[in-house]
């Protein structure tokens, strides 16, 4: 309940900046349709989110950038105009926080400085794509899952599950990345943290990989094997999300309306 009670404060700030911004934007307005079609907006939020993209492009210079950003920065907006339209106040509210994070990350990598040091490590990421795919597929996976269980149990799993995520997108960076040092904090401080930390820091305190309150809790492997520090599929999902969004904001907003 003190989660929940915490959550609903910090997204409601969050909620009044959002209106704010989209005050300024009266331009021209789609039909509701179109803005509220789940399947576009889950596909916009996984380019937000990189990561569980299969078909993900990284750009290897200044100018392949470009468009790459402007994609990023297209998909951010309709998920926004999504929240907006199609959503009710608490998912709103909380897919805004989401975003605020979300949106941080790709205007800090596109910007000068951030371009230049996302190419510093733009070996690294290529060689451990696939292992990170994986490890964001787990977490999409596990997440369906676990919206299934018992309202009182979503959060706490869900927190596990994105522990464990994280926890999973470093070990490849130690096989893969052995000669970028700083890879590690770029890619799990700087890009996969950055998504939700506000989320996650509110709602998940206590909650970590291999502590007390995870190791009490089994979570669904989400059909892969850990194999050498590596997973494995062993049971494909044809049917999950694109992206971590619907079922997050199914765990999160649960017993709301």
């Amino acid at each position: 309940m003190l989660i929940k009670i915490l959550l609903q404060t910090f997204v409601i700030l969050i909620a009044l900046m959002s209106t704010v911004n989209s005050a300024k934007k009266r331009k021209s307005v789609k039909p509701q349709s179109e803005i509220c079609d789940l399947k576009k907006m889950d596909r916009s939020a996984e380019i937000v989110f990189v990561f569980g993209r299969r078909d993900v492009y990284l750009p290897k210079n200044i100018k392949e950038m470009i468009p790459h950003c402007k994609e990023e920065f297209e998909a951010e907006e309709f998920v926004k105009k999504y929240a907006r339209t199609c959503l009710k106040l608490f998912p709103r509210q909380l897919v805004g926080v989401i975003l605020l994070g979300a949106g941080q990350v790709i205007r800090t990598r596109c910007k000068t400085e951030g371009t230049k040091e996302y190419l510093t490590h733009y070996s690294c990421i290529k060689n451990a794509l696939n292992p990170l795919h994986n490890c964001m597929d787990q977490l999409v996976v596990s997440l369906v899952e676990i919206k299934k269980k018992p309202s009182n149990e979503r959060i706490p799993h869900a927190c596990c599950a994105f522990s464990r995520y994280i926890h999973c997108s470093a070990r490849p960076l130690k096989k893969y990345c052995k000669d970028d040092k700083t890879a590690e904090d770029y890619i799990i401080n700087k890009m996969i943290k950055g998504y939700a930390s506000e989320v996650l820091d509110l709602a998940c305190s206590g909650y970590h990989h291999g502590g007390e309150r995870c190791n009490s809790i089994e979570l669904p492997d989400g059909g892969f094997n850990e194999n050498e520090n590596e997973l494995t599929v062993y049971r494909n999902v044809t049917t999950k999300p694109n992206s971590l969004l619907p079922p997050f904001i199914d765990i999160f907003s649960s017993d709301r309306d």
